[in-house]
């Protein structure tokens, strides 16, 4: 491999690091994933011998060949100012992607780049968006040599293109967190995966129309089965019978949502190595992802009521930029819960204190002055929620079963009182000089903690109703919040509460 001399600049600098030899592979791959469909379409309208004979001519052959010739024509090295990639099919470019905009190098690894020793790279940076950079493939020792140049920035430039670090970087790494096999049955038991999947399933069969066909293949199955011999039983066996197959329902799915649990998190580890974090999971694609420290906005903590019953909460991070994810899990699809910003999946709660301040320094949950909502917020959800019951369910109430039933309606009243009072109870924030915290909800609790530095904008909005009973709603903003349930917004806030809130936040941005 031809040295790097210190001395070029980035006008002269020529990169002259390949992609592993196997790099084709993967490329015909991605080649053929995007004319997946035209293949399929083309197979079925001209589905004869000759055309199974020239496929691979016309096809596969011309795709191998622009993955050889890519995986040719491919360089990257380290300049003394960034990242420097040469590549392209038929016009050339050249990309120099600066140190100190690099804040992710991330790996990727199927069972094909495990087999081989190889994974995909993505490099990524704070702008956000779809990652920067990705390389397919590098050996897992070039990756490793990437990671060190790029983010050993404290050594002199000069020697910046000398031999690889000798360190290894795996030994400095410290275990902050493992999770065992008994540790992803609890959080497939409680993530409940299994379900969105079954429901996927069925939404498959109701678009290839199995169901308008339903009088075809379900009459022969239903008079096959006893349904007389079952109506003999009695209302208490029939009912008896319909719960056993409810049961058998919900412990399918929680067994496939166990399984894809394994898939999903096998092997989970956190670690930290040079004041950064890693995660590395996944069974059948492996993920090694790198959490910045300086990059992480905010730490989300999530406890449903299974979370509680198994005396376990998730938590997980939003990084500077951090709608990367959230965009390239929408361009991959199905693979978008491989990009989850997971801190811990699964901790005991006595824990999850000692590994948010791990993320952030300056952040503690303990012995916060929690501040409440306004005095009259649990009048406030509780009017809005009987009010719309009561007249979305009336008119349905009545048409389908007569007047009797709306007279049932008001029953549900309780309720509603019941949830606006433990909403209110569970929900408040408290500002302290280092960082905002915010948590709210009860069934589904969730805690968020970030930075005051790390806050970008304040916003207080006042709807009529929020102005007739002195209210606001207090939004604030913070880079790389990557969905709705994680925004920091406070609703039903007395309106001197939020006014004086919002000051604090922007009079400690603007002197950090």
């Amino acid at each position: 491999m031809p040295s790097e001399s210190a001395a070029a600049t980035a006008e002269d600098f020529r990169p002259e690091r390949r992609l592993h030899a196997s790099s084709w592979l993967f490329g015909t791959a991605s080649y053929l994933k995007s004319f997946l469909v035209p293949l399929i379409a083309a197979a079925v309208i001209g589905s004869s011998r000759e055309f199974a004979l020239w496929a691979p001519v016309t096809v596969i052959v011309p795709l191998i060949a622009a993955a050889l010739w890519r995986q040719w024509v491919y360089r990257y090295g380290f300049s003394q100012h960034g990242l420097v990639i040469h590549e392209g099919l038929f016009f050339r470019n050249v990309r120099t992607i600066d140190y100190g905009r690099i804040e992710n190098v991330d790996t990727e690894r199927g069972l094909l780049h495990r087999a081989l020793g190889v994974a995909e790279v993505r490099v990524e940076t704070s702008t956000g968006g779809s990652a920067e950079a990705r390389i397919r493939v590098l050996d897992l020792a070039a990756v490793e040599d990437m990671r060190a140049r790029i983010f050993e920035r404290d050594r002199p430039a000069a020697s910046a293109h000398d031999a690889a670090p000798s360190a290894d970087a795996a030994e400095r790494e410290e275990t902050l967190l493992e999770l065992p096999p008994a540790e992803l049955v609890r959080f497939g038991l409680i993530d409940n995966r299994g379900m969105l999947v079954v429901a996927a399933i069925m939404g498959v069969l109701a678009q290839s129309g199995v169901f308008e066909n339903a009088n075809e293949w379900a009459a022969p199955l239903l008079a096959r089965l006893p349904l007389d011999a079952v109506a003999a039983f009695g209302v208490a066996a029939q009912i008896l019978l319909a719960l056993t197959l409810a049961a058998a329902l919900i412990v399918s799915t929680r067994v496939l949502s166990i399984l894809l649990a394994f898939a999903m998190l096998f092997d989970f580890r956190l670690t930290r190595a040079n004041g950064d974090l890693r995660t590395r999971y996944g069974l059948l694609t492996r993920i090694s992802m790198t959490l910045r420290r300086r990059r992480i906005q905010a730490v989300h903590q999530t406890a449903t009521l299974l979370h509680r019953l198994f005396r376990r909460v998730s938590l997980k991070v939003d990084l500077a930029g951090g709608l990367t994810a959230e965009n390239e899990a929408r361009q991959r699809g199905a693979q978008q819960h491989f990009r989850d910003l997971w801190l811990a999946p699964l901790v005991r709660p006595e824990n999850a204190e000692a590994l948010i301040r791990v993320a952030l320094p300056q952040a503690r949950v303990a012995g916060l002055d929690w501040q409440k909502l306004a005095p009259r917020a649990r009048w406030r959800i509780f009017r809005v929620l009987s009010l719309s019951w009561l007249i979305a369910a009336s008119v349905p109430a009545v048409w389908w079963t007569g007047w009797w039933a709306a007279a049932l309606l008001p029953a549900a009243l309780p309720l509603f009182w019941l949830h606006a009072s433990l909403y209110v109870r569970y929900t408040g924030w408290a500002l302290h000089e280092g960082f905002f915290a915010l948590r709210r909800g009860w069934l589904t609790r969730r805690l968020s903690v970030t930075p005051r530095n790390r806050i970008q904008s304040v916003h207080i909005g006042s709807s009529p109703f929020d102005r007739r009973y002195r209210m606001a709603r207090l939004d604030v903003d913070i880079a790389g919040v990557s969905a709705v349930t994680h925004r920091f917004c406070v609703p039903y806030l007395d309106r001197r509460d939020a006014e004086r809130l919002a000051a604090e936040l922007v009079a400690s941005r603007q002197t950090q």
